[in-house]
């Protein structure tokens, strides 16, 4: 019997050891439970079993339950409206239409670094995105919408209607009951404006557009880090883990920024995911931001001293001409009165895109080059010239001698 099928099927794996050393002994036998293994994996439960589990669940939940959330728009781990349950030592998603439990988590499973609230991007009615991170790499994402209410139930105590402010105190009972701190954005630290897509009107937002590899979503620059959502994957990266970043691929309306990793850091949310290398560390690059966040971020990275390594030494443009006079021997002074690479540390890409491109200091020394290439074609050009003019006269002079010999035989 296949391994896989065993690993499947059976999530014990001394019992699939078991059975896989009993089959080496009795390979007869492995039609036989092969057969047992499709028939409890095909068993449908009985009614009697589905209602006693729901009893069991409703009354656990009964006498455990802290906090109720109803009704909620659930992103993942499932797209689907749940209940958030919070209890004294689990947070359980429950599917109110089939009274039963779609998803469950420890309490000490979460992560006290990626909680987040966040308006969300792109959106005709006003709503927020909440995040809450594991420490397994997994996470949640659910929404609340500004015009829809939101019922709260508490043991012993009335409902509660939520009409306002709602992610405000959503927040606020998840950080108190669940131990994950929910952070929100702050002008303080990140502030962007941008055309909104749904209204078409300069508006006021915490978040920017960006590309991971070939999927797009929104970067939001939170007080504890760099929050990325909300698609698979939607990732969190803490303060802590970040060693340095980088803008690089600077254009006239776009650049890219890398995100350098500490040593031993871990990407929340990054299941499935995994960094690229950049020398010895940890790195991930959002491609196609727009060049007017670039202030925003630059901001930001200054705000919380993150090392930004945009202009480090090894990352100038080299003068080739500084290079051509170094491998011949010859020597030049540092302050010549032209601007080179090594004066461009203040550098900022423009909001204009009609201005022109920043002077390019390695332009003379290609436009060298260039002569010289077209000089080196002409020479080359007249010597094959030269070749084949004397071939011509060669032939000529050899056609008149042959002409000659005739004229004395017939002589």
């Amino acid at each position: 019997m296949p391994l896989t099928r065993l690993n499947e099927s059976i999530d014990d794996p001394n019992l699939v050891q078991s059975v896989e050393d009993l089959i080496k002994a009795y390979p007869a036998s492995s039609r036989v439970i092969e057969r047992l293994v499709q028939y409890y994996d095909n068993k449908v439960p009985s009614d009697r079993d589905v209602k006693r589990r729901k009893l069991e669940e409703k009354s656990a939940l009964s006498s455990d339950e802290i906090l109720r959330i109803m009704d909620i728009s659930f992103q993942l781990p499932a797209r689907k409206k749940l209940d958030l349950i919070i209890t004294r030592t689990r947070l359980i998603l429950f599917n109110p239409k089939q009274n039963a439990i779609e998803v469950q988590y420890n309490l000490d499973d979460l992560s006290q670094l990626g909680g987040a609230c966040v308006p969300s991007p792109d959106k005709a009615v006003k709503s927020y995105t909440y995040t809450i991170f594991l420490k397994t790499e997994d996470v949640i994402v659910f929404n609340t919408q500004e015009k829809v209410n939101v019922t709260l139930k508490k043991p012993d105590a009335e409902d509660q209607i939520l009409e306002t402010n709602k992610h405000e105190v959503i927040s606020q009972l998840i950080t108190e009951h669940a131990r994950v701190p929910i952070t929100q954005p702050s002008k303080e630290y990140f502030r962007s404006t941008g055309v909104s897509s749904t209204t078409g009107k300069l508006e006021d937002r915490s978040h920017v557009i960006g590309y991971l590899k070939a999927k797009d979503g929104f970067l939001f620059f939170l007080p504890t880090g760099i929050l990325f959502g909300f698609k698979k994957p939607t990732l969190f990266f803490p303060i802590s883990s970040l060693a340095s970043t980088v803008i690089t691929n600077i254009t006239q309306r776009t650049f890219d920024l890398t995100l350098t990793l500490r040593p031993e850091s871990k990407v929340l949310g990054s299941a499935g995911f995994r960094t690229t290398k950049e020398g010895d560390d940890d790195t991930v690059q959002f491609s196609m931001i727009e060049q007017s966040e670039y202030g925003g971020i630059e901001a930001y990275t200054k705000k919380l001293n993150i090392n930004d390594h945009s202009m480090a030494e090894e990352r100038k443009a080299v003068n080739k001409s500084d290079d051509q006079s170094e491998s011949k021997g010859e020597h030049h002074d540092d302050d010549d009165g032209q601007d080179t690479s090594e004066n461009d540390e203040d550098f900022e890409p423009s909001d204009d895109e009609n201005e022109p491109l920043e002077f390019d200091t390695d332009a003379s020394a290609d436009e060298d080059e260039d002569e010289d290439d077209d000089d080196a074609e002409v020479q080359a050009d007249k010597e094959l010239a030269q070749e084949e003019e004397h071939e011509f006269e060669d032939a000529v002079m050899s056609e008149n001698e042959d002409q000659e010999e005739l004229l004395d035989e017939s002589d």
